[in-house]
């Protein structure tokens, strides 16, 4: 994923002068780190075990991990195989932003969810969009007709993809044309992108000033060594001529599933605000994501990254029970005093599952106009 806030490893070489004396040589210089399978490892355990973020949320025993992979590691014959058990330990972190980087392999984390997919992009294409759609920007979108009435669709599938002024103020006019009852936002099996885009997305639909997300950055090794909780704080543009291109007066509905991941979780996230009381979470809980990836080097010159931070949706906007829905394996009492850690995903406003066997009708979608229509 790009627009994360990355901790760059800098590593400088020293010009080391030396004189040569009538009795001896004398060449002070650093040794190169140990590059062996116990050095890669345990420079690699150890520099999450002090900065990763989640230990306590997602109730990990690191001291176990280590145990369970060191001899594995030490024993390794080659690249490949000190590669694989590497990308085993990373993945034990349950966390999409971990990866491993070599010059002939990129781990990945696997998805840690058994719920069903909530998206297809061909009923999209055939029973909503029907070659009708207009592609303004990074912006796919419709008029969807239903009783007489109509809906407008924006279909956003990366968050990758930049978001301008310009394509946004078509769209909206475009809606305001077709005196649209309100709008859809379709972010499901959107795995994330650039930050700047939440925040483009959210000031255009926040009703004023709003503070709605807490950060959190590991500023030493211990488990609960973080800095103050920092407000995210969005303003929307007030001036005169944005005004018609805010979407504050009739209702939105965003559409989630569990293939929402980082830049698609934190989205959500801020519409849990009270200045988007217009707004609603349909479908499913999002994939979460909230820690923003630092970066880092192992003593062979390989790299790699993990969650280095924690975002949170400040106390009092998510309940217990609505946690517990979104993340049930999750320790909420390690953040809840601060806020909801949404790490494991968002809670979804009105749950709604697909059936993808009924190759008509996106039950998503629909659920979505309903609520647009009726408010419920």
């Amino acid at each position: 994923m790009q627009k994360r806030l990355l901790l760059t490893l800098f590593l400088t070489s020293s010009i080391i002068t030396f004189s040569l004396l009538s009795s001896c040589e004398q060449l002070f210089l650093t040794p190169a780190p140990a590059s062996d399978n116990a050095s890669v490892f345990d420079s690699m355990w150890q520099t999450i075990n002090e900065k990763y973020t989640f230990f306590t949320f997602k109730r990990i025993d690191w001291n176990a991990v280590r145990a369970k992979y060191r001899d594995r590691a030490i024993a390794a014959r080659n690249e490949q195989e000190l590669f694989s058990v590497l990308a085993q330990m990373l993945n034990e972190l349950q966390d999409d932003h971990t990866n491993l980087f070599a010059t002939f392999n990129i781990s990945r984390a696997r998805p840690f969810f058994n719920d069903s997919a909530n998206f297809d992009a061909e009923i999209l294409s055939r029973a909503y969009l029907r070659n009708q759609e207009w592609i303004t920007g990074s912006l796919t979108n419709a008029i969807i007709e239903r009783g007489g009435k109509k809906y407008g669709y924006i279909r956003y599938a990366s968050f990758i993809s930049g978001l301008d002024t310009a394509s946004w103020n078509t769209v909206m006019r475009r809606f305001r044309a077709e005196n649209v009852e309100g709008m859809m936002i379709d972010i499901r099996n959107n795995g994330g992108g650039a930050i700047n885009n939440v925040f483009f997305l959210a000031a255009r639909l926040a009703k004023s000033r709003t503070e709605p997300l807490l950060e959190m950055t590991k500023n030493g090794p211990g488990l609960n060594d973080y800095n103050a909780p920092k407000k995210v704080i969005i303003r929307p543009d007030t001036a005169a001529a944005a005004q018609e291109f805010r979407y504050i007066t009739k209702r939105v509905a965003v559409l989630t599933d569990r293939n929402s991941y980082s830049a698609a979780s934190f989205f959500p996230a801020c519409l849990k605000a009270p200045e988007f009381d217009h707004v609603r979470l349909v479908g499913d809980h999002t994939g979460g994501g909230s820690g923003l990836p630092i970066d880092a080097q192992a003593p062979n010159g390989w790299t790699y990254r993990f969650s280095g931070t924690k975002t949170l949706i400040p106390a009092g906007r998510i309940t217990r029970e609505q946690a517990l829905a979104a993340a049930p394996r999750a320790n909420h009492d390690a953040d809840w005093a601060i806020g909801y850690n949404f790490e494991w995903g968002v809670p979804v406003d009105i749950k709604v599952s697909m059936n993808l066997a009924d190759r008509s009708r996106d039950a998503i979608i629909e659920r979505a106009v309903e609520y647009i229509a009726t408010g419920r």
